[in-house]
């Protein structure tokens, strides 16, 4: 599978600032968790996920 530049970053991202040992099973497992949404070479909050937040009082845009 083509990983693009975003993909990339996010996981040197996770690993270097949020000192994360294993990112990409990480987004993996979010992913099937469907917490994120794999889009065009980016990773998005599902709306979904989005949803259960706003819905246990959770203000997104603080996040």
């Amino acid at each position: 599978m083509n990983k693009s530049v975003g993909e990339l970053l996010a996981l040197k991202e996770l690993q270097a600032l949020h000192k994360v040992r294993e990112p990409g099973k990480t987004i993996t497992k979010l992913v099937e968790l469907g917490i994120l949404i794999r889009g065009q070479g980016c990773y998005s909050i599902s709306k979904s996920f989005l949803n259960a937040l706003k819905e246990a009082g959770i203000r997104v845009d603080e996040l």
